[in-house]
């Protein structure tokens, strides 16, 4: 079995499959546990019961019994579950030896069977071929079974108007930003001139820090930015209310200047190295004409807007993220034309258009199974671009993946160790 991506679900795939005595082999393009990394800052909205497995503990403890764990009802930082769980996991001996870092998956194939060779033609048979980039150099691998869960943090949307790059945003790619800002980054922009854009909680966590050390923000939005920013009633996860509560009360007391309906058209950058201003050209349309209309008269109102010229002295593109599917072009996976998830998955996922997270499900089984034999996606690739992926799904996922490999549906791992 390889396993792409040394991440939280990579990591407790691999561990896993060992303990079932699977031979594994992770491919971790950078470091373990280097998306998480990005965001080791900003506390999580799940408490750590909800965030690690009973296995993943039990190894632990087998080298350090003392190890010091942080209650279940902790909200943890992504750096404190770094150094309290992930790494100290990553460095069992199940796990340690079989981890290869800075070793990119560039392409999965099959050594003899081609993309347009039918189902038919025993492509379970043929075994993956694995092209891998590391130290400079190029080289094969070979696998039986291939599980993808390399996560979608690496590739942010862009910014621009209809999901697609706006002008002249490649070019000014360095001066966006797609990570929530450390506190430190806050203090260094205060009285500064920020854009924010995105709907989802990221921004939320941006806004929230910017605000509180003096920025000022302005939040940008494609459309009503509570649809998707809903307080849930008596919501379990406490740290999310927290979040969107201190979201509410700095709208209403108009500490943020909101920029709803707008589409960005163009981004310039043509400010000093020292002090690199950015300008958004950005298309602002009417609350009552940003609905899409079947009316034809209305087809072409945004059309018909001015563009109008925003100066700001840093922004930040939170505007999610979506899965690099190129690595497995060459394999018969269904994508979805939506999130572009594999395509099971995705169908139930968008059927239950839940905004609670906690409330999606993915009971079956089925829903892991690719065209591909033997080819799985887990953890936040397989929601491709959809929010609200949670570790304990991608828990649940594993359990599936190796009742699906074992045919044996009673099989879990986690029941036996815990309690």
């Amino acid at each position: 079995m390889l396993v792409i991506g040394g991440g939280p679900i990579g990591l407790e795939t691999a561990l896993y499959a060992r303990y079932l005595g699977y031979q594994v082999q992770i491919c971790e393009a950078g470091d373990v546990g280097a998306h998480v990394e990005q965001w080791k800052h900003v506390r999580m909205f799940s408490p750590f019961s909800m965030n690690h497995s009973s296995l993943g503990k039990a190894a632990i403890e087998s080298h350090h019994p003392d190890h010091p764990w942080p209650t279940g009802d902790r909200y943890l930082t992504g750096q404190q579950w770094l150094d309290l769980y992930l790494l100290p996991l990553s460095q069992t001996d199940l796990l340690q030896p079989h981890i290869q870092t800075h070793c990119r998956v560039t392409n999965v194939s099959r050594t003899w069977t081609l993309k347009t060779d039918l189902v038919g033609s025993k492509r379970s048979d043929d075994p993956f071929r694995i092209k891998v980039e590391q130290d400079g150099t190029q080289r094969i691998l070979t696998a039986d079974v291939v599980v993808d869960t390399s996560g979608v943090l690496a590739h942010p949307n862009p910014i621009g108007a209809g999901g697609v790059a706006a002008i002249g945003e490649t070019a000014s790619a360095d001066h966006i930003q797609h990570t929530i800002p450390t506190a430190e980054q806050a203090d260094q922009l205060a009285g500064q001139n920020v854009a924010v854009i995105g709907a989802g909680h990221s921004a939320a966590c941006a806004i929230v820090t910017l605000v509180n050390t003096g920025v000022n923000v302005t939040w940008i939005v494609r459309g009503n930015p509570f649809n998707a920013l809903q307080l849930i009633d008596d919501d379990p996860l406490v740290e999310r209310s927290r979040i969107l509560q201190e979201l509410n009360e700095l709208v209403n007391q108009s500490k943020i200047s909101l920029l709803a309906h707008a589409a960005i058209d163009t981004v310039q950058s043509p400010g000093t190295p020292e002090r690199p201003t950015i300008q958004l050209g950005i298309y602002h349309s009417s609350e009552q004409n940003s609905e899409l209309d079947s009316n034809e008269e209305s087809g072409n109102e945004l059309e018909a807007v001015e563009l109008s010229w925003h100066s700001f002295d840093h922004v930040f593109g939170l505007t999610g993220y979506r899965p690099d599917q190129s690595v497995c072009r060459e394999l018969q996976v269904h994508q979805c034309y939506a999130s572009e998830g594999p395509m099971k998955l995705a169908a139930s996922l968008l059927g239950q258009d839940s905004q609670n997270c906690l409330d999606i499900s993915s009971e079956s089984r089925d829903l892991l199974i690719t065209a591909e034999p033997n080819y799985y996606q887990l953890g936040m690739k397989s929601y491709g671009r959809q929010p609200g992926f949670l570790f304990k799904t991608g828990l649940q996922q594993i359990v599936q993946l190796f009742q699906i490999l074992g045919d044996r549906e009673s099989l879990d791992v986690y029941q036996t160790f815990a309690g």
